[in-house]
């Protein structure tokens, strides 16, 4: 009886919120309610079905590792579950109120059971694993499952602060001098002391991160969870958020220039931006999870749990200031990076060109780096990406350039009527892309220039990260035949075009009282390629395949919670390109050369290797078990990066109008040695240049 007392205390106080917070919370659900149905691409009914997605979703955020909840909680949950549908038409919160209510209550019991488990000592010796993926696993039967689940759950927290703490030092040292990393060294007891005396302090900031949180923002987790009830790229965005938008788009930010969500718990790595401190540095990739956060020598921050606005501004600071970052590779490795904070620099964002040549060859290859579809739209004079690489391709041109490597790996897109002119670039006039709205109507964009600024191959290089814009320019290529796409599996699959809706702009002249209300980033348009076919969900799947380090994990738009499908619209009547690539030959050719290259080998021995153990997806839990588990992955690690370190035999040239300006800056000196250096070790390049080669010939 006491306990259910206790029980309706956390409710009543969770609950208690003034009138106005109340109405404010009550506008805004109206709000994006009326926008979704309004004006979302692919509005869902309003009915269970939706019902039980926001729900999912709501869970999922609120407790994604299963730390705090309990099943008899999701139980009593559930008689809501199909509820919440009515209570968006009339903007009540109780699915909301009674949520937070239990985990209010979870969580302080969680932070004492965690200090006793911690504080009692664990066992390392004990043979134990811990499924990764909690998607897989249910929420604890009860209290005694619960103390077992956390039990692994910090055993796994002090081995990765063990691996961590080890790496800290040591990875750079060894970079630095360009050696490969060293094994992680057993701990020693004041080794283990240390680990677990970090581990707590940093739990019990967590705990009280958690306490902290507001009504607000447990309601604005809400909004979010109905709004990417509809796609994964519908998102409401406070106040807060918005600014960091903004501040990301422009590119002005003083920090690391990275992209970042919140997924299953963890701070991911969405993407890079092009010219940011992190692009130079070049180690943080896109599906990074950064784990921890340091200033600095200072001790790291956990970022468990943490919402993307403390991430970014724990991660944000004056230029010329180290962060750290202890990041989880895709393939389970525990890095630490150092990044010194900068402004974007523009200029390294632009397209670049270069001459290469490869032994055997026979043929000089212009190579475009293109980061983005950037365009200035502020400005006549601004620049654009078309027109950069119009130019680039010129000058190409004139250095005796036969044929065209486009490097679009890693572009996320930007100007889509930048991607149309550029695919006009290599096709005489003629459609590019259709565009349909939620009505059904397609707009037909076409390139309306009939000249052709370069006819001879053309290779358009993509990876799983090369998103939207680059998906419509390597669809075009591809279903025209003017181009042979080399890639690794599928590019991303974002298909869609979405829009910013300011609730502030929205609200009745007597609700200004409660603004700013934020924002709705909302899904309206859908990319069909000209032979019907969506970029969205399937992406465009190259026609020469080499893998890389993400081939086979999940991931792209079908990993997401609740993409749009894939569908097809009225295919377009074109004049495919007189001369295609004779693909049979090339793909048979490229084969036969990927199988006898020593790094590729390598790479396949390793993907095999994590695809067989990614069957059972644990976590070993004793230290043993463990240390040779990371071991093996920091190996396989270490031998893959030597061998991207050595010279394909790839040759490149800046172009001759550039020289004189790189030769008169030191800086722009050391900038194109290092870039020639990097052309030069890049294996999927050198491919692209050799199955080039074999196009010319024929």
């Amino acid at each position: 009886m006491r306990a259910l007392r206790a029980f309706l205390c956390v409710v009543a106080a969770f609950s208690v919120a003034s009138a106005a917070a109340r109405d404010r919370e009550s506008v805004l659900s109206r709000l994006q309610t009326r926008s979704l149905y309004a004006w979302h691409y692919a509005p869902q009914p309003l009915d269970d079905a939706l019902s039980k997605r926001i729900f999912d979703l709501y869970l999922k955020r609120l407790d994604p590792q299963k730390r705090f909840l309990l099943r008899s909680d999701v139980d009593s949950l559930a008689r809501l579950r199909d509820k919440i549908d009515d209570q968006l038409r009339t903007g009540d919160f109780a699915f909301v109120d009674a949520a937070n209510a239990l985990l209010t209550r979870r969580v302080a019991e969680a932070r004492t059971l965690s200090r006793d488990l911690i504080r009692g000592g664990l066992d390392l010796s004990i043979p134990d694993s811990i499924g990764l993926d909690a998607r897989k696993y249910g929420f604890p039967a009860d209290a005694k499952e619960r103390r077992k689940h956390w039990t692994r759950l910090l055993k796994l927290q002090l081995l990765a602060r063990i691996e961590g703490e080890d790496r800290d030092d040591d990875d750079e040292k060894d970079a630095k001098a360009g050696k490969p990393s060293r094994p992680i060294a057993r701990p020693d007891s004041a080794a283990l002391e240390a680990a677990r005396a970090y581990v707590e302090r940093s739990l019990q900031r967590s705990f009280a991160r958690m306490e902290r949180e507001n009504r607000s923002e447990r309601v604005a987790l809400f909004l979010g969870a109905v709004a990417n009830a509809f796609d994964p790229h519908t998102a409401y965005l406070e106040p807060e958020g918005r600014e960091e938008f903004n501040m990301a788009m422009s590119g002005k930010l003083e920090g690391i220039g990275a992209t970042l969500r919140e997924d299953d718990g963890y701070i991911r790595v969405v993407a890079i931006i092009p010219g940011s401190a992190s692009w130079r540095q070049r180690e943080l990739k896109a599906e990074d999870r950064i784990l921890k956060v340091a200033q600095g020598s200072d001790e790291p921050v956990d970022l468990s749990d943490a919402s993307v606005q403390e991430a970014v501004r724990l991660i944000r600071g004056p230029k010329g200031t180290e962060v750290r970052l202890t990041v989880r590779k895709p393939d389970g490795r525990i890095k630490v990076i150092p990044i010194t904070r900068d402004v974007v620099v523009v200029e390294e964002s632009y397209a670049k060109s270069a001459v290469l040549e490869a032994p055997g060859s026979g043929v000089k290859v212009g190579y475009i780096s293109l980061p983005s579809f950037y365009h200035d739209f502020q400005s006549a004079r601004g620049r654009s990406s078309a027109a950069d690489v119009r130019r680039e391709l010129e000058r190409l041109k004139a250095q005796g350039a036969g044929a065209i490597v486009l490097d679009l790996r890693n572009n996320g897109g930007g100007s889509l009527d930048d991607a149309v002119k550029m695919s006009g670039l290599f096709l005489p006039w003629g459609p590019m892309v259709q565009v349909r709205d939620r009505e059904g109507a397609a707009n037909v964009l076409e390139d309306t220039d009939p000249g052709v600024v370069f006819d001879g191959p053309l290779a358009v290089l993509v990876n799983t990260f090369s998103a939207s814009a680059s998906e419509i320019m390597a669809a075009a290529m591809q279903d025209y035949g003017r181009a042979v796409i080399i890639g690794t599996d599928t590019t991303f699959g974002k298909g869609t075009v979405q829009t910013l809706i300011d609730f502030d702009n929205l609200a009745a002249p007597s609700d200004a009282s409660f603004k700013p209300l934020g924002t709705l980033k909302l899904t309206i348009q859908k990319f069909y390629r000209v032979n019907g076919g969506s970029t969205q969900f399937r992406g465009v799947v190259p026609d020469i395949l080499i893998p890389d380090g993400y081939t086979q994990l999940d991931m792209g738009e079908k990993s997401q919670d609740y993409p749009l499908p894939w569908d097809t619209a009225r295919p377009l009547r074109i004049q495919r390109w007189s001369s295609p690539p004779p693909l049979a030959d090339l793909q048979a050719r490229s084969r036969a050369r990927v199988d006898h290259n020593a790094f590729f080998k390598r790479l396949d021995t390793t993907l095999r290797a994590r695809q067989a153990r990614r069957g059972n997806d644990q976590a070993l839990l004793s230290l043993d078990r463990y240390l040779a588990d990371r071991e093996r992955s920091r190996l396989e690690g270490d031998t893959l990066e030597a061998l991207q370190k050595l010279s394909t035999g790839l040759t490149a040239t800046p172009l001759a109008s550039l020289n004189a300006a790189i030769a008169a800056d030191s800086l722009e000196k050391e900038k194109a040695r290092e870039w020639k250096e990097q052309l030069s070790k890049d294996s999927y390049l050198r491919e692209a240049v050799d199955v080039l080669g074999d196009w010319a010939k024929k």
